[in-house]
């Protein structure tokens, strides 16, 4: 009895040891992640926007608090400008694919249009589900409408409010999709403020 309660005590100790430098290496590291993190969205809107914004800024906290609560599947606003002027805003949000959970970005126009999107992150099949990475698929995103409230998925888009859907990924597709028409109530408020 006496080797068990030692060999349990010193686990435990082992342990407690164990979480308090996690806990320190954790709080050492987490604003450097932050950072890059910030830094890989500010990039991939940069991509999206092209020359139709120069500066991508976060939404101020007491504009998005309301619409994060909200919108469970968004992480963060940014909102995007050509100059002063507010020419819309890119929405990073979640959805899920046939590897579990994405995070994806948005950017949308004032004027009714997706500027262009991004996945930012993934754990799709390679070669399969990671097409939603590659340029023949983010780029029929580029100037679609949003103005009916949804889009559509299609094999060949040829409509305003249609994106292409991947053959053979038929998941990660419907996903990107799916998680782009349940944020787009939420532009509706954003851009309404």
């Amino acid at each position: 009895m006496k080797n068990y309660l030692r060999t349990g005590s010193v686990l435990l100790i082992i342990a407690a040891v164990a979480a308090g430098l996690l806990a320190v290496v954790n709080g050492l590291t987490e604003g450097v992640i932050a950072e890059a993190e910030f830094e890989k969205t500010v990039a991939a809107y940069e991509e999206i926007y092209g020359d139709k914004a120069d500066s991508f800024e976060p939404m101020e906290d007491s504009k998005k608090a309301p619409i994060l609560e909200k919108y469970e599947s968004i992480q963060d606003i940014f909102v995007a400008k050509k100059g002063d002027e507010i020419v819309g805003y890119g929405i990073n949000h979640t959805t899920n694919g046939y590897g579990g959970e994405m995070t994806n970005a948005i950017g949308l126009l004032n004027d009714g249009t997706i500027a262009g999107f991004r996945n930012i992150q993934n754990a799709e099949t390679p070669g399969i589900g990671t097409q939603i990475t590659e340029p023949t698929y983010y780029e029929s995103f580029n100037g679609k409408s949003i103005k009916n409230g949804e889009l559509k998925g299609s094999k060949e888009p040829a409509a305003d409010d249609e994106i292409m859907m991947i053959t053979g990924a038929t998941v990660s597709s419907t996903g990107v999709l799916n998680g782009l028409n349940e944020i787009l109530p939420a532009y509706e408020e954003i851009s309404a403020q």
